[in-house]
C-alpha cells in the first residue's frame, strides 16, 4: 500500500524533503520502464519546487508578520479587515484537557497508534504499452490495524482590558481543510481499495491539525518511522503487509506541550480511552499508544495576533497575516 503512504507525505507541506517512503513508492515506479522513469523525474521536481517556495513563502510572512506587530505594539489599533494584536488571560471555554483532567482554554492533541499495519491484495501481472507499464485494475485494502487521529477543544477566547477577543482556530482548520480537498481523489482511490470512511476522514484532519497548529503556535512534534514490509500469495494475486512502528521524542510549541507514552490496560486516560471508543476503535491487550498534546491553560497570559473582523474575532482572514499564538511577544521573538 505504498500509495497510502505517498500521499500521506504529499500532503504534509510543512516536511522539508521527501521521506524514505516516498522516494520508495518512485524508485519502483522508475524500476517499472522509462515512461514511468519520466513521471518520477517530473514529480520530483514539483515536489522540489513545492519546498523551495514553502520555505521562501515562510520567511516573507514571518518577517511582515514582526513588521506588523511591532507597529501594533508602537501604536494598538482595531480596523475592521486589518492585523490586530490582543494580550491577556485566555479565560474562556473552561475545557478539560483528556489526558490530565486539567482545566485548559485551548488543546491540540494527535493521537497515534505505536504499531499498525496495512494488508492488501493485487494483481501480479502487468501489461505494458508503448513501453509504459499499466498496473492492473483490482487492487484492494483487506486489513487495517492501528490509528492515528486528531482533537481539539476549537476557539478560545483572550481577554484585554475587560474585552472578550474570540480566537478563531476553526478559521486555521478551515485554510488547511480547503487544500486538503484539493487531493479528495486520493481519498476516492483509497475508500474504492476498501479503506474506511472514518480512517480516511481521520487521517485527513491529522494533516490538517498538524498544518493548522505549526501556523497557530508553531507546533512541531516530528514523527520517526519505520517500516517493514512482508509479502505472500500466488502469480496471479499478490498479498502484501506493510507494518509502521513509530515514535515521538521531542515537541516544539510556543505554547504548553508534551508527550504521554500509553499502554492499554494500564495507564490510558478515560479521556483518551473515551476519543478512541467513539471511532469504533477497540485497543487489543497491552497495545501502545502515543499522545501528543499542546495546551494553554485556563486564564494564562497569551498574545494573539492575526485579522480583526470588527466584530471582537480575531482570525485567519490572510495568508500573509496568519493567525498565531503566543506566551512571549511575538514580536519580539
Amino acid at each position: 500500500m505504498d500509495e497510502y503512504r505517498f500521499f500521506e507525505c504529499f500532503i504534509s507541506n510543512h516536511k522539508p524533503q521527501p521521506s524514505s517512503s516516498i522516494l520508495l513508492y518512485l524508485s519502483s515506479m522508475a524500476s517499472q520502464g522509462s515512461g514511468d522513469f519520466t513521471i518520477v523525474i517530473i514529480i520530483l521536481l514539483l515536489i522540489i519546487g513545492i519546498v523551495v517556495y514553502s520555505y521562501l513563502n515562510r520567511r516573507r510572512v514571518a518577517n511582515k508578520q514582526k513588521e506588523l506587530m511591532k507597529a501594533l505594539r508602537a501604536s494598538p489599533k482595531f480596523i475592521k479587515d486589518a492585523p490586530a494584536l490582543v494580550h491577556g488571560p485566555a479565560a474562556a471555554p473552561d475545557c478539560i484537557l483528556p489526558t490530565t483532567g486539567e482545566h485548559v482554554a485551548f488543546y491540540g492533541m494527535f493521537v497515534i497508534s505505536r504499531e499498525s499495519e496495512i494488508s492488501g491484495t493485487h494483481s501480479g501481472t502487468r501489461i505494458g504499452v508503448d513501453g509504459i507499464t499499466v498496473p492492473a485494475s483490482g487492487n484492494k485494502i483487506t486489513d487495517v490495524k492501528g490509528f492515528r487521529f486528531f482533537e481539539s477543544s476549537g476557539d478560545f477566547t483572550v481577554m484585554q482590558g475587560g474585552s472578550p477577543y474570540f480566537v478563531r482556530f476553526s478559521s486555521i482548520m478551515a485554510y488547511f481543510a480547503e487544500g486538503a480537498a484539493m487531493v479528495s481523489f486520493a481519498g476516492d482511490m483509497m475508500k474504492q481499495a476498501g479503506l474506511s470512511e472514518q480512517a480516511w476522514n481521520d487521517f485527513m484532519n491529522f494533516q490538517v491539525g498538524e498544518n493548522a497548529l505549526k501556523t497557530l503556535c508553531g507546533f512541531e512534534a516530528p514523527i520517526v518511522t519505520q517500516h517493514a514490509k512482508s509479502h505472500g500469495g500466488g502469480f496471479a494475486v499478490h498479498k502484501t503487509t506493510d507494518h509502521t512502528s513509530v515514535s515521538i521524542t521531542e515537541v516544539r510549541s510556543r505554547i504548553d506541550s508534551r508527550i504521554h507514552y500509553l499502554m492499554a490496560g494500564h495507564n490510558i486516560p478515560q479521556g483518551i480511552l473515551d476519543l478512541i471508543a467513539k471511532r469504533g476503535i477497540t485497543l487489543e491487550e497491552k497495545e501502545e499508544v502515543i499522545v501528543v498534546e499542546t495546551v494553554i491553560p485556563l486564564n494564562k497570559e497569551v498574545f494573539a495576533f492575526g485579522t480583526f473582523d470588527g466584530g471582537q474575532n480575531i482570525a485567519f482572514a490572510d495568508s500573509s497575516v496568519q493567525l498565531l499564538v503566543s506566551y512571549q511577544d511575538p514580536a519580539l521573538e
